[in-house]
C-alpha cells in the first residue's frame, strides 16, 4: 500500500519545486509591479533555478551561484534595480537542492550557503543607492567599525535564512529515510513471522507424520515378522496379520493425506477420539502386547483437541513401549477427566535394566512433550527400576 503511495506522490514532488518558483514569481510580479523585462532578469534567473533545483540539484546551485556573480560584476541589474525581495529564491533554491541530493553531495550544501550569503552581502553593499536608502544615511566613511558591522549583521541574517533552509530540508530527508527504515523493518518482521508460521506448521506436521507414522510401522512390522515364522504352520493366522497390516497401512494413508491436504473435500473421515482407543488397544493385542484402556465413554465432556491429544500421546506412548518395552507384560492406558482438564497416563514395562538408563534419541517424547505444551499442558515421564510411566495434563 505505501510503495504504491509513494509511487503516485513522486510526480508532486518532483512538481513541489517549479510550483514554488511560479507562485513566487507571480507573488513578486505583483506585489512588486514587475515586467518581463532586464530588471527582473536576477529575479527569473534564480527562480529558474528553485524550479530545477530538485532535480539537478548541482546544477542549480551552480546556476544560482553564477548569477550571483553576474549581479556582483554588474551584468545583471544591482540590488535598487532588481529588487531585495529576489534574494528570496536563494534558500529556496537550498531547500530543494538539499531534498534532491544524495548521499556525500550534502555536504556542499552548507558551504553554498555561506558562500551564496557572502554573495549577496558583498552585491547589497555594491550598490551605494541601496545602501543609503536603507540606512537612511550615508554608511561609507563613518568608521570602519561601524561599517563592518553592518556588513556582519546583513551577512548573518543571509547565512541564517540560508541554513535553516538547508535544515528544514534535511530535517525532511532524515523524516523520510526514517519512514523508508520503518517499512523495511515492519516488512521484515512480517517475513519473520511468515517463516516462524510456516516453521512452526512444518513441525506441526512432522509431529504428526511422527505419531502416525512411527505407531503404523511399528504394527506392520512387528506383524510382517510374525508372517515369517507362522505361515507355515499356523496359515489361518496369516490372513489375520495381513488384514491388520492392510488397516494399519490404510488409516496411516488417510490420516497423512488429511495432514497434507487440509482434510480435502472427497475425505469426510473424523479425526482420532478417545472413542478409538480400543481399536488401538486392539492392533497392539494382536501384535503380541496386550493394553489394557481406561478412558471416559463418548458422553463425556472433552473437546476436540483434548480428544485428539490425547489419543496421539497414547498411540506414541504405546509405540515406544512396543518397540522398547518388554511386550509380555502389557501396558496400561488410564484417560480420566478432572477439575484441571483431561489427566492421561500411560504405563509399562521396559525391557531390561539397561535400557531404561539410556535416554531416547528420535522425536517421540520431545514430540509428545511439544504437543502437550501446544495445547497449554504439562507432560511429565518417570522411570522407576523398569517400571516407566507418561503422565500428561490436557487443560
Amino acid at each position: 500500500m505505501f510503495p504504491l503511495l509513494m509511487r503516485l506522490r513522486r510526480p508532486a514532488r518532483e512538481a513541489a519545486a517549479p510550483a514554488t518558483a511560479l507562485a513566487v514569481l507571480l507573488a513578486l510580479l505583483v506585489l512588486e509591479q514587475r515586467g518581463f523585462n532586464r530588471d527582473s532578469a536576477l529575479l527569473f534567473a534564480l527562480l529558474s533555478a528553485v524550479a530545477a533545483a530538485r532535480i539537478f540539484p548541482a546544477g542549480a546551485l551552480a546556476f544560482a551561484a553564477g548569477t550571483l556573480l553576474l549581479q556582483a560584476i554588474k551584468v545583471l541589474p544591482v540590488v535598487m534595480v532588481s529588487g531585495v525581495l529576489s534574494y528570496l529564491a536563494v534558500p529556496l533554491v537550498i531547500l530543494f537542492a538539499t531534498l534532491g541530493f544524495c548521499g556525500r553531495q550534502r555536504s556542499l550544501l552548507p558551504a553554498f550557503a555561506v558562500a551564496s550569503a557572502g554573495l549577496i552581502t558583498v552585491n547589497w553593499f555594491a550598490d551605494g543607492t541601496w545602501v543609503n536608502f536603507v540606512f537612511g544615511a550615508q554608511l561609507y566613511g563613518r568608521g570602519a567599525l561601524r561599517t563592518g558591522t553592518y556588513v556582519f549583521l546583513v551577512f548573518g541574517a543571509f547565512a541564517a535564512f540560508n541554513l535553516a533552509a538547508w535544515a528544514a530540508g534535511l530535517a525532511v530527508n532524515n523524516a523520510g529515510s526514517s519512514r523508508r527504515a520503518q517499512l523495511r523493518a515492519e516488512a521484515g518482521l512480517r517475513q519473520a513471522a511468515t517463516e516462524l508460521a510456516v516453521e512452526q506448521e512444518r513441525n506441526r506436521i512432522a509431529r504428526e507424520l511422527h505419531d502416525v507414522l512411527a505407531h503404523s510401522l511399528t504394527v506392520i512390522t512387528a506383524q510382517a515378522e510374525g508372517i515369517r515364522y507362522i505361515h507355515r504352520s499356523e496359515p489361518d493366522a496369516v490372513e489375520e496379520s495381513a488384514l491388520i497390516i492392510a488397516s494399519a497401512a490404510r488409516r496411516a494413508l488417510v490420516e497423512t493425506r488429511r495432514m497434507l491436504e487440509n482434510v480435502a473435500p472427497a475425505d469426510t473421515s473424523p479425526a482420532p477420539t478417545l472413542d478409538q482407543l480400543e481399536s488401538l488397544a486392539t492392533q497392539f493385542a494382536a501384535s503380541g502386547m496386550q493394553v489394557t484402556v481406561d478412558a471416559p465413554g463418548s458422553g463425556t465432556d472433552v473437546t476436540p483437541l483434548q480428544g485428539l491429544t490425547a489419543y496421539r500421546l497414547v498411540q506414541e506412548s504405546l509405540t515406544n513401549a512396543f518397540r522398547h518395552g518388554d511386550r509380555t507384560k502389557g501396558a496400561t492406558v488410564s484417560v480420566r477427566p478432572g477439575p484441571d482438564g483431561l489427566m492421561v497416563r500411560v504405563s509399562s514395562e521396559l525391557a531390561t535394566a539397561a535400557t531404561a538408563s539410556s535416554p531416547g534419541t528420535g522425536r517421540g517424547i520431545p514430540g509428545m512433550k511439544e504437543r502437550t505444551t501446544a495445547v497449554g499442558g504439562s507432560f511429565t515421564t518417570r522411570t522407576t527400576g523398569q517400571h516407566f510411566e507418561m503422565e500428561a495434563l490436557l487443560p
